[in-house]
């Protein structure tokens, strides 16, 4: 979609398009555009509240587009938008305020402050989240009380704030206690409150959390310094790597025997099952594995969990066989295999895919993800 079109689209009513969530789509690609027309556009798309769910959801991606544009004239737009009656407007407008990544004056932080006092917990928390990120002092103590909040959430967000902007750390256990809750969302939510907190003695606590490698590695890098120390650079590499057997898993589940069992993990939404489907074949006859990955991907490679799972197991169980799901995995342009990527670069060392030398050389030139940037790195010293 080019720009000018773009900009036509976010200005139609939707009740002349026959494909109403296009809206939307060109919203967020405006967000990737440098001209005052297209800066323009988004302000007003971005402006007031909407009734029809299509102009909603336009109106929430515009707001998200101009956290991408940074463009300090958009803050008065913002500020508006942070006094929406609709609460994923509001998630929003802060999380562009956070990627403004400038300390903000005292009407905006006085209207932070307000969401933490009287908002729903998803607003205390992403309130909190942006006082943390961007370092701004809470004189007031009010994010502080939010550490008694029964939400973990909203519990975990004000530590985070504690440990990073107070240099308080001691309560920096309870967000390692919470990597291991049976519960998927509050181990998500922890290893993010981990990050934002930016203290790296629990870099192996979230090398080791059953959630996506993707999150973990976030995490991972904002909560080490730019140079990292020996020790970090293994965990580092040992997480990126991804072998589920070096997992906390915090469910015991049973042994899984058949490729249909195998597969309904892979393609859980809990990415503990995810891991404990892939764990699983490492227990199988080699000749057994060899014919199940290869089933799986022909079946099921389509679903970008099983994507991944089959890259990395390609990988581990050394399953040259296989390689050519490597050769492709790396070259695949789709975004929702981008952590494929990485499974399959290490795929690349560990099968001795010599050949693929110059496809690595080309992703570290030119991906902005630092995990990916940094398996390249460490893959091409290596191979």
């Amino acid at each position: 979609m080019g720009e000018q079109q773009a900009i036509e689209l976010l200005s139609q009513n939707v009740s002349t398009l026959d494909n109403p969530g296009i809206k939307y789509i060109a919203a967020t690609r405006l967000g990737a555009c440098s001209s005052r027309d297209s800066l323009d556009a988004l302000v007003v798309a971005a402006t007031g509240d909407r009734d029809n769910i299509f102009d909603s959801i336009t109106h929430r991606k515009s707001i998200e587009a101009l956290g991408h544009r940074r463009d300090l004239s958009t803050l008065p737009t913002i500020y508006d938008a942070m006094h929406s009656s609709d609460e994923q407007t509001i998630v929003n407008s802060v999380d562009t305020l956070i990627n403004f990544g400038i300390p903000l004056d005292a009407q905006f932080k006085s209207s932070l402050l307000k969401l933490i006092q009287d908002g729903s917990d998803v607003l205390k928390r992403v309130a909190i989240q942006c006082f943390t990120r961007l370092e701004m002092n809470d004189c007031d103590g009010i994010i502080h009380e939010q550490q008694n909040n029964p939400n973990l959430l909203v519990n975990g967000a004000s530590i985070a704030y504690s440990t990073r902007v107070e240099g308080d750390k001691s309560k920096l256990h309870l967000l390692a206690n919470q990597l291991k809750d049976s519960n998927v969302i509050y181990r998500r939510s922890s290893v993010i409150d981990i990050g934002d907190a930016g203290d790296p003695s629990l870099l192996s606590n979230v090398s080791e959390a059953a959630v996506s490698m993707p999150l973990r590695a976030k995490s991972a890098f904002k909560m080490t310094a730019k140079v990292k120390s020996k020790s970090q650079r293994v965990l580092l590499n040992q997480m990126l790597q991804d072998d589920s057997r070096n997992l906390h898993f915090t469910q015991n589940f049973d042994a899984l025997s058949l490729v249909e069992e195998v597969c309904e993990f892979l393609k859980h939404r809990d990415e503990e099952r995810q891991y404990f489907g892939a764990k699983s074949l490492f227990g199988w006859r080699p000749s057994s594995v060899i014919d199940a990955v290869n089933s799986i991907w022909e079946n099921h490679g389509s679903d970008y969990g099983v994507h991944y799972q089959v890259n990395c197991l390609i990988s581990q169980l050394g399953l040259k066989e296989l390689s050519f799901i490597t050769k492709e995995s790396l070259l695949e342009p789709a975004p929702q295999y981008a952590k494929s990527k990485i499974a399959a670069t290490w795929g690349c060392l560990n099968l001795g895919l010599l050949e693929c030398r110059s496809d690595i050389e080309n992703l570290l030139m030119t991906s902005t993800w630092e995990p990916l940037r940094w398996t390249c790195a460490e893959v091409l010293r290596k191979l």
